[in-house]
């Protein structure tokens, strides 16, 4: 079953922001609560003042000494008083008449399908009646809660905003110990840097390291037996054919020099796969510490084919440079060269006799394009992705060979950034392969 994954970040902004939701709400209604209360007191004692604030003994003729600040808004305070018999003496709002009620203090009545809250006091002269409708009440709780909440309405988006550049700034070590582990690759498995990592992350950053060490120690005792190995190969292999060349010298029938050609041609091509598995460790184990420099794509070109002609009339294959633009890259010369050759003896190798290999440098603005054709039997589309392996040789394909060049030249092109590409030679009907590098100059 398919399980949506958070990632720790994405996780952190939800918990954050959850618990900022549900505080928030949680603050806004105690909020109202304490508001409504708080309200409800400071108007009860509102009323108590203004009723308090009038004259015992107050005369229809000195209302003027009523010294009290009403309006006639719906939410105000309706202040009435009457005399000793009860005869109206001031009304401070005309449109609403409340009736008399006579319980002194406060109280809570109900008026033409409204509820007031009143308070009463009675004096020697008068009865002094002052309310206020809950429903205004409520109204004004609303608008005072909603001044308060709004603040917090605002401030909600504003964290909302901030959470994530502080959970992003709180997980940018992790950020960068991602990034370092990214890149990284069997030749750059040293420790990694702790310098300002939070305590967190430190038992990871030992744990990685011990990890890397190990697996360095298991990679160098990898490498080291196989050019170990390939070193102890090559020893008996060159006695073993100096010692075929002799005995063919005392050979006498057909069919023993019949022999003796397979066996040779055995030797050779197990020379030949050592050869290239020296050149595989050599990449593996050093290849980063190659020095690198600014070099010639076509003097390099040039060199290689001038060195593989003698195997190339061996096999009565015309071996040339088609095209030569100049140019500079940025690599190792070994390594470079390497590339070359393993493309050219491939090419040769595959090519049947009295066939044609070209090779070429073409330039533009950004790269320099190595291009190797040969008149061979090419590579079908199937295969041009797996040939890169290492011992993978394509069905059909007779031709002795170690399975390693291929590899070999992508591994070079990798280390160097270098693009390779194979495809149909137009011009000689066989395999064209082209490895683009960035030109320097």
């Amino acid at each position: 079953m398919n399980r949506y994954r958070f990632s720790i970040k994405g996780r952190l902004q939800l918990w954050l922001l959850s618990a900022l939701i549900i505080l928030s709400t949680l603050f806004i209604l105690i909020s109202y609560g304490v508001d409504r209360i708080t309200l409800r007191d400071k108007l009860n004692q509102r009323l108590e003042r203004i009723a308090l604030a009038i004259p015992p003994n107050l005369k229809k003729a000195d209302v003027r000494q009523i010294n009290v600040k009403l309006s006639l808004g719906r939410d105000d305070f309706i202040l009435q008083i009457w005399d000793r018999d009860g005869a109206p003496i001031y009304q401070s709002n005309a449109s609403i008449a409340l009736p008399r009620f006579s319980k002194a203090g406060f109280s809570v009545e109900q008026w033409q399908d409204e509820r007031w809250r009143l308070y009463i006091r009675h004096t020697d002269e008068n009865t002094i009646q002052i309310a206020q409708s809950l429903d205004a009440r409520k109204e004004i709780s609303g608008r005072y809660a909603l001044h308060t909440v709004i603040p917090l309405l605002l401030f909600i988006p504003v964290m909302a905003f901030f959470i994530p550049l502080c959970v992003n700034r709180g997980l940018q070590s992790l950020t960068q110990l991602s990034r370092e582990l990214e890149s990284r690759n069997s030749t750059t498995l040293g420790a990694l840097p702790s310098h300002d990592q939070p305590s967190e992350l430190a038992p990871l950053t030992r744990a990685l390291d011990t990890l890397f060490q190990r697996l360095s120690n298991a990679l160098d005792i990898q490498k080291k037996f196989i050019a170990d190995a390939s070193h102890e190969l090559r020893t008996p292999l060159t006695t073993l054919q100096i010692q075929t060349q002799l005995v063919e010298q005392s050979l006498g029938t057909e069919l023993q020099y019949t022999a003796l050609a397979d066996l040779k041609s055995s030797i050779k091509r197990t020379s030949h796969l050592v050869d290239q598995l020296l050149m595989t460790s050599r990449l593996e184990s050093g290849s980063a510490n190659d020095p690198r420099q600014l070099l010639h794509l076509d003097q390099l070109a040039l060199d290689v084919t001038i060195a593989s002609l003698p195997f190339a009339n061996s096999r009565k294959i015309d071996l040339g440079m088609e095209r030569m633009e100049s140019g500079s890259i940025s690599g190792s010369e070994y390594q470079i060269k390497l590339l070359i050759r393993n493309l050219i003896d491939n090419a040769l190798r595959y090519t049947p006799s009295s066939g044609r290999v070209d090779v070429k440098i073409v330039s533009d603005a950004d790269h320099m394009h190595l291009i190797v054709e040969d008149s061979g039997p090419g590579i079908s589309p199937d295969d041009r992705d797996r040939v890169f392996d290492r011992f993978y040789r394509c069905l059909g394909h007779e031709t002795p060979g170690s399975g390693l060049g291929l590899a070999i030249v992508k591994q070079v092109a990798v280390q160097h950034e270098a693009g390779i590409f194979l495809d149909v030679s137009e011009r000689l009907s066989g395999l064209k392969v082209s490895v683009s590098f960035k030109r320097m100059a």
